[in-house]
């Protein structure tokens, strides 16, 4: 029920919106903003050393030589291919996250909210950067071609368990990424370099639980919903 303010001697809210209520909603918005913006450059930073570094195994290098005229729509396809992964990860290390400190609507709540914010950013900063010569018609249209990919993409590595120390239970996982690495690259049957893909990703999850702030951000979220 929505507050009820009835002169200047009353208190602002007789229901669940008061006035401090408010002020941590607007304080989260803001802390969601910069954490959203600061995590989103972070992970399109990740995503591309990712892919520096996947370029340079001999096995993808001669995949792009064999037709160098495709070589910067393939580095796209396959820097978009890892910050999906990451952004996934991020999404299912946050749900665990946020549900275990919080409760269930709340913990939903602002992992949609967060969730929203970090791929919309992401997303939209990739697509300018990689397609800096379309107008912002055919930007947009990218831009949803991209969300499109990435709810895929969710649904798929869905269905496989991330996040375990044991690495055999993640390599379902893994090897998928690697795939879609490889049909990227336009070499879906080629193997060696499905097992360079999957080298890289686990290099590049281990680099966003070690280097990247998730754990500082999630728990300067949670203490804004207390």
């Amino acid at each position: 029920m929505y507050a009820i303010i009835q002169g200047p001697s009353e208190k602002v809210a007789r229901g669940e919106l008061t006035v401090e209520r408010l002020t941590k909603s607007a304080e989260l918005e803001k802390r969601l903003s910069q954490s959203v913006q600061n995590l989103s450059t972070k992970l399109l930073d990740l995503a591309a050393s990712s892919w520096r570094m996947l370029k340079e195994r001999p096995e993808v290098t001669q995949a792009i030589a064999r037709d160098p005229f495709t070589s910067e729509v393939k580095a796209d396809a396959a820097t978009a291919e890892l910050l999906i992964l990451l952004l996934h990860a991020c999404d299912r290390v946050a749900a665990a996250t946020f549900v275990a400190a919080l409760p269930t609507q709340a913990a939903s709540g602002l992992r949609n909210s967060f969730m929203a914010g970090l791929v919309g950013s992401a997303v939209s900063t990739f697509v300018r950067t990689a397609c800096p010569d379309e107008d912002a018609e055919e930007q947009e249209e990218t831009q949803a071609d991209l969300l499109h990919l990435y709810n895929t993409r969710a649904l798929q590595y869905g269905f496989f368990p991330l996040g375990s120390t044991n690495t055999a239970e993640n390599e379902a996982l893994f090897k998928l990424a690697g795939i879609r690495l490889a049909e990227a690259l336009e070499c879906p049957d080629n193997a060696e370099i499905i097992s360079r893909g999957v080298e890289i990703v686990m290099t590049s999850l281990v680099a966003l639980r070690e280097q990247l702030p998730l754990q500082e951000t999630f728990g300067q979220l949670i203490a804004g919903m207390l």
